[in-house]
């Protein structure tokens, strides 16, 4: 804890938070002067390696969050995976965190694995569905951009077209942070209570000869709120 006069050293960071008004008050409490909510990764011998910032002190990535980003194999532990599979792929689906807390920022993980000769495809500059994860409820989530493996060229020779897609095994991650809200705040209050994200995996796979119609999985995930400590 930093008691910082004027946030002198918050300035000298350069992390003074610049979206607060500097009128902005909650009861009797001056919210100008913060700083912008961040979290620091250093290793064994002290030095900054990574950061993650956030646009509000109410919201943080998670340990876990963050471990799945840097490619930690703690991250991938003890978890409830779902697996589904089609004629065209398999589907691993699981979460950062099976515990979760008002202004937590974690992810929904999908680790795809194509059939022999399949491919799906990447962003880029085609007309052909992009594999997608979609997430539906709870409507109160913030979802944020999925992060996406870089793709590898096709090129399909009976069109004669070249085309970014994914054919070797490759992760989806999409964030989602739980705000702040009256809403949400009741919903964490009841003890025992959980939470459950509902969404799809949504493509198009193709093979060497045949494009198919594209297509949806359904994807559930079944979360536990962490209690209030309003002590």
């Amino acid at each position: 804890m930093l008691s910082d006069v004027g946030s002198m050293v918050i300035k000298e960071y350069d992390i003074l938070n610049r979206e607060i008004d500097p009128d902005a008050r909650l009861g009797d409490v001056q919210l100008y002067g913060i700083p912008y909510p961040g979290t620091f990764v250093v290793d064994n011998g002290g030095r900054v390696v990574e950061r993650f910032f956030e646009l509000r002190y109410q919201e943080r990535f998670t340990v876990a969050s963050i471990a799945l980003k840097l490619g930690d194999p703690i991250a991938d532990t003890d978890r409830d995976a779902v697996r589904v599979e089609t004629n065209h792929l398999e589907a691993l689906a699981y979460v950062s965190d099976r515990t979760v807390a008002l202004g937590n920022r974690f992810a929904l993980v999908v680790d795809v694995t194509l059939k022999p000769t399949m491919h799906v495809y990447a962003p880029g500059d085609h007309t052909y569905r992009v594999i997608g994860l979609r997430i539906d409820a709870p409507v109160f989530l913030q979802t944020h951009a999925l992060a996406y493996p870089p793709s590898e060229l096709y090129h399909y020779e009976p069109l004669d077209e070249t085309v970014p897609v994914y054919q070797q095994p490759f992760r989806l991650v999409r964030e989602v942070t739980i705000p702040m809200s009256e809403e949400t705040a009741g919903l964490a209050s009841t003890p025992g209570a959980t939470l459950t994200v509902e969404g799809a995996l949504e493509y198009q796979a193709c093979d060497d000869e045949v494009c198919y119609i594209p297509a949806e999985l359904p994807l559930t995930w079944d979360l536990v709120w962490r209690p209030l400590v309003r002590d």
